[in-house]
């Protein structure tokens, strides 16, 4: 009764501290000995009992002498030849021995072959009673000597302290795989080697022993990966021909001699040495430059669940209670945003004909849904003008019955992409998006979207949609809502509001009326992998009005009937994972103040950046907006326009733009990168061991006149192993229109929890040092052009690039 005691206490405690996945649960001293192992308890695997695996000797229900044969369709004789790999080997009748290859050291001692093959292998059954409870008592005596051995094994591993349980090597982890017991109790006498090796079902039916062993080992890679400092590899240098190379195979392998513990062993070898070891480091605390962050540690189990569970939300016969999940998740949210009335809830919120709403893989699905019922609300059934809908009759039969000969979608110039996708699906083509411009904090000028929707109406365009942003993927700036909203109820256009990253702006009492006039919204994109802190793949739309979800539902007859309650009948997507759970555990887990704690955080710190950069005493940066969430546009300046910047006297012309959006440019390449800064310029390499071969070659076809020699590779340096890869901050970049012209800009992204100011301070500094040897560069080419212009070499330009001077 211990363990149901504390099981609460100690899932309450690892939820109140997130670092506590990472360690065990520190056990007072005050408590009883009784307790610590109750509590020790929870914290180790919990391997179930031998007996409670072992085969039956023979069938419950022994078929009748006489009985039937019944053809299922092919030959019983023959179906051991036909498809083997339900037994052992072609004929049904091999026995495996699992206690040769299972426990530790081989064949125990005091087994025989013959008494271990009648107790470990699924052989046929006895042919008398006598021969069957022989056949108990020696599989009962094995069982306890294996168990026995299993026992002592575990004691061992229980006493290693949590770092040498947390990393091990892969032959070790192989090893003890294939220790324990890989029997399946299986009471029909059916299927008799799943688990041997020679079987590819013995991956279906893994034993709760090997699944904690593989889950120890991928606990010990996700703690490397999350802990252990490391570049955050965000840099296209990924892409180079030596990275591809790791990715050459593309051929299937055959699997004609059988899955094998071997194979497994070699697959996660390679997934670690060329996947997981290279792979962006999203949640480091310096990865600012993207709206990809840290999780909280207990999505990690859940995907491990859901993994188990395999649930398909598309429809209610393979997600029994998960579609009412999604549906209570659905109404949370839609609560949030919209606050109708409770009654309205209790009607709508598990209603089997409408939804609030429909969860998808991303907020570029959930914007297409949007913008497809506003399609099909648009051009919906109307008998007088006998048009049976868009979805039945097509694009150009509605258009033409409505008489309109253009459909627009219309947003800002910073909308998102996914609205190119949508009005190519949709058939207006990409002319079918107008952009407003925004104004000098990048937010839609509403006074211009008046005056177009006044122009397109008269012009009998038909206006599908209008999009609000609430907060942009460039900027993280915020339309006028409520003024594009009055818009929209004026001529009643659809209103959509795509919320995916500002949306929990709502929890934060210090930021919620930013997003005022987003509860007069018809439709609004939220995603969960982003400021809801979920696992990427999931993105939300809700429905302020249930019944415009209609629009778009589609039935079948063996699934997603017309009087199920099956979600799929609403969603583009089809099969569907149960991943509204993670949302449904970050909105309980964190709960409203959580949220808001977290996006105010992020929120001040990149306020405080934006004071601090305009304030820099080098006077090296400048900051285009002032942020109204969490992401905010700068850039570098060159040395010589920073004083007028910094004074307001410099008049932006197209050269000096050019400059800094270069300079920008070159500086964000090279903080992404791994390589010597100073390396990123337009005709050198990014990698030092290529720039120093580059160097060397130069000066010996020099020194030689054209005879190329092999100086770099006798050279000392190059004999000595290339140091570590520098592990530096990443920001994004953009570009956007400022003042006019075209400019590019470092991107900061800051929804990361575990991102401080020091994190982010040691990244601008990083930024200051790369642009000062950046900068030098540049005057140097800027140099080697002017003294080109001055004395020209008639069709020996190439000669420059060559020559001995440095500049």
């Amino acid at each position: 009764m211990a363990p149901a005691t504390d099981a609460p206490q100690a899932a309450s405690a690892q939820a109140a501290a997130p670092h506590a996945a990472a360690v065990p649960l520190p056990i007072p001293t005050s408590v009883t000995t009784a307790a610590a192992d109750a509590m020790a308890a929870l914290q180790e695997p919990q391997v179930q009992p031998l007996a409670q695996l072992q085969p039956l000797a023979q069938p419950l229900v022994q078929p009748a002498a006489d009985a039937v044969d019944v053809d299922e369709g092919f030959e019983d004789d023959d179906f051991p030849e036909e498809f083997p790999f339900w037994y052992g080997s072609s004929s049904g009748e091999r026995t495996f021995d699992h206690a040769a290859d299972l426990l530790p050291g081989g064949r125990p001692s005091s087994l025989s072959s013959s008494a271990a093959s009648a107790s470990w292998a699924w052989a046929k059954p006895p042919s008398n009673v006598a021969a069957s409870a022989a056949a108990s008592q020696q599989q009962q005596h094995n069982s306890d000597q294996f168990n026995q051995q299993h026992q002592q094994q575990h004691q061992h591993q229980h006493q290693l302290s949590t770092s040498q349980r947390a990393f091990f090597p892969l032959d070790s982890f192989m090893s003890r795989r294939l220790s324990v017991d890989m029997r399946v109790h299986d009471p029909s006498g059916r299927r008799a080697s799943f688990h041997d090796h020679d079987s590819v079902l013995h991956y279906f039916v893994a034993t709760s022993q090997s699944e904690q062993l593989l889950d120890q080992y991928i606990s010990g890679i996700i703690k490397a990966f999350l802990d252990e400092p490391a570049p955050i590899y965000a840099t296209a240098v990924a892409q180079s021909p030596s990275a591809l190379s790791r990715f050459s195979g593309i051929d299937i392998p055959d699997g004609s001699n059988g899955p094998s513990h071997g194979d497994l062993a070699a697959y996660l070898n390679h997934l670690k040495l060329n996947v997981i070891d290279k792979a962006t480091r999203t949640a480091s605390p310096k990865m600012i430059g993207h709206m990809t962050t840290a999780l909280p540690f207990f999505h990690r189990p859940l995907a491990r669940l859901l993994a188990a569970l395999n649930q398909n939300v598309v429809k209610i016969e393979t997600a029994s209670t998960f579609t009412n999940l999604e549906r209570q998740t659905l109404a949370m949210l839609h609560k949030a945003f919209f606050a109708l009335p409770e009654p309205f809830y209790d009607q709508y919120a598990y209603a089997q004909d409408v939804a609030l709403g429909v969860v998808a893989s991303g907020g570029t699905i959930a914007n297409i849904t949007a913008m497809w019922i506003a399609r099909n609300k648009a051009l919906s059934v109307n008998p007088d003008i006998d048009c049976r809908g868009v979805d039945k009759e097509g694009f150009v039969s509605a258009m033409a019955k409505y008489g309109f000969k253009r459909a627009v979608i219309i947003g800002s110039t910073l909308m998102h992409y996914s609205f190119k996708k949508a009005v190519d699906l949709l058939g207006l083509g990409e002319e079918g998006l107008v952009l407003i411009p925004t104004d000098a904090a990048f937010r839609m000028r509403a006074d211009l979207l008046k005056t177009k929707v006044d122009e397109l109406v008269a012009q009998n365009v038909l206006i599908i949609a209008i999009v609000g942003i609430a907060g942009t993927t460039e900027a993280g700036s915020i339309d006028p809502l409520s003024d594009i909203a009055s818009v929209a109820a004026k001529h009643a256009i659809h209103f959509h509001v795509d919320a995916a990253w500002g949306g929990p702006l709502i929890f934060a009492p210090e930021h919620r009326s930013k997003l005022a006039g987003i509860a007069l919204a018809d439709s609004v994109t939220i995603d969960g992998h982003k400021q809801l802190y979920t696992p990427m793949g999931l993105g939300l739309l809700l429905i302020r009005t249930p019944s415009l979800i209609t629009y778009i539902r589609k039935t079948a007859n063996y699934v997603i009937r017309n009087d199920s309650p099956d979600l799929g009948k609403f969603t583009l997507e089809g099969s569907r994972p149960a991943n509204a759970l993670y949302l449904h555990a970050s909105l309980n887990l964190l709960g409203k103040d959580g949220l808001a704690t977290l996006v105010t955080r992020s929120t001040t710190i990149v306020r405080q950046l934006s004071v601090r950069l305009a304030l820099h005493p080098s006077k090296a940066f400048e900051v285009l907006h002032e942020p109204m969430s969490n992401l905010l546009l700068y850039r570098i300046l060159p040395s010589r326009l920073r004083d007028a910047v910094a004074n307001g006297t410099h008049v932006p012309t197209d050269a000096d733009e050019d400059e800094i959006s270069e300079l920008t440019r070159r500086v964000q390449i090279a903080q992404a990168a791994e390589a010597p800064p100073v390396m990123v310029s337009m005709n050198m390499p990014l990698t030092p061991d290529l720039a120093d071969s580059q160097h060397a070659h130069r000066r010996s076809t020099v020194a030689g006149r054209g005879q190329e020699t092999n100086q770099s590779s006798s050279s000392p340096s190059s004999l000595r192993p290339p140091p570590p890869p520098v592990s530096r901050g990443f920001v994004s970049r953009t570009r956007v229109m400022y003042k006019g012209h075209h400019v590019d800009a470092f991107r900061v992204v800051i929804a990361n929890p575990l991102t401080a100011w020091p994190d982010v301070e040691a990244v601008v500094a990083e930024q200051l040092v790369i642009g000062a040897e950046i900068e030098a560069v540049m005057e140097r080419e800027a140099m080697r052009r002017r003294i080109r212009s001055m004395f020209p070499v008639p069709g020996r330009d190439a000669w420059w690039d060559e020559s001995p001077f440095d500049l």
